[in-house]
């Protein structure tokens, strides 16, 4: 995951983030755009209101006739095709102005009076035509209410329909991402816990603490303190989406005894997180693929000193090191990285920023709000 590579992974990320909005959009304009979902609905429509206003000549108390039914079944099909669609487009407004996934009780009801408003705009209009078709026409005001009334529960019954689509299909596309969250989880763990475990990582960690045990005992003991600590860790966020910052610090500052204690003065860390900033949380193990990113692809040493600066700014964590890339830099995988922003993305949160410059490598991850309990 080197940092050179930086930039083209955000603007990969990036793509695969709009790609995603736009897989969404896609999805929904099939839901409503699908003409056997129309077709089949406005051909219920008809058959109901066809049967409702029909009913009396099958029953025989008005003459049978051929043309009546045909008049019937003519005007009840045209009426069915208006409603769907003025219906139908309501809710594609709405979803437009307000998706579903920040829908409320208010919006509904909302939709409700459009829905109710759009129908009785297109009654009044079928009636205006009916009238102007036939002056002699007195039909009851009773009758005309319940038509009024007609139509708008017409109307509900499309746009509740739909909604219950939308709903469907936001349902099938949280578990989806669910799952695959769970996979990325699964990853970043394996992948972390690869990194540390692998042979060169402990036979550091054991030739430091060698060394320490003949000339500093007492420092080897707190790097066995922290040691445990970072494992411990590892351990229990395993099954964690997300984590308290607070957390995440104190682990980070574990981890980076380990690599102080290897390097010594060839590497520090500057930690300023505002403490509401630590009450906020943020996916486990972030901060240790940043850090260890900067220690991979960067020179360590004494003449050349790594600084790695962990600071927050309002909901967001920035994580910034010096540019001084290796000579001969290891082949890059861009794992890590993507992870992280593979993470983000299918947590519905906004997009990890990746900067790199001359001089700085910088990352930005937006830190998030606990959910109520």
């Amino acid at each position: 995951m080197g940092q050179s590579v930086g930039s083209s992974l955000a603007d990969r990320n990036s793509v695969t983030y709009f790609e995603s909005t736009n897989t969404a959009k896609s999805s929904q304009v099939k839901l409503t755009d699908n003409y056997r979902v129309r077709i089949i609905g406005i051909a219920v429509i008809t058959a109901l209101r066809f049967g409702f206003y029909s009913s009396e000549m099958l029953a025989g108390t008005v003459p049978f006739s051929w043309e009546g039914v045909r008049d019937n079944f003519i005007f009840t099909f045209i009426s069915a095709i208006l409603m769907w669609e003025v219906s139908r487009a309501v809710v594609v407004y709405f979803h437009k102005i307000s998706p579903i996934s920040k829908s409320s009780d208010w919006r509904f009801l909302v939709e409700a009076l459009y829905l109710l408003a759009a129908n009785g705009l297109l009654y009044a209009l079928t009636m205006a035509l009916y009238f102007y078709l036939d002056f002699e026409a007195h039909p009851p005001y009773v009758f005309i209410l319940f038509g009024f009334l007609d139509r708008f529960l017409y109307g509900i019954l499309i746009g509740g329909f739909y909604e219950l689509l939308f709903l469907v299909k936001a349902w099938n596309t949280a578990t989806q991402e669910a799952e695959q969250l769970k996979k990325v989880n699964l990853l970043v763990q394996l992948e972390s816990l690869k990194n540390q475990v692998k042979p060169h990582f402990l036979f550091n960690s054991l030739n430091t603490l060698t060394g320490l045990v003949e000339t500093d005992p007492d420092r080897a003991v707190k790097f066995i303190a922290e040691l445990s600590k970072v494992y411990r860790y590892l351990l229990q966020s395993n099954e964690k989406e997300l984590i308290g910052l607070s957390q995440e610090l104190q682990f980070t500052e574990a981890y980076f005894f380990l690599l102080q204690t290897r390097f010594g003065t060839g590497i520090s860390l500057d930690v300023r997180v505002d403490e509401s900033a630590q009450q906020l949380q943020i996916p486990p193990l972030t901060l240790q693929i940043l850090v260890e990113n900067a220690v991979k692809h960067n020179q360590v040493s004494v003449r050349k000193p790594l600084r790695v600066e962990i600071r927050s700014e309002e909901k967001w964590l920035v994580v910034e090191n010096n540019f001084q890339p290796k000579r001969q830099a290891a082949p890059s995988n861009g794992m890590g990285l993507n992870n992280i922003t593979t993470k983000y993305r299918l947590l519905n949160q906004p997009q990890v920023q990746i900067f790199n410059d001359e001089t700085n490598f910088t990352v930005k991850v937006p830190l998030l709000t606990p959910l109520p309990a």
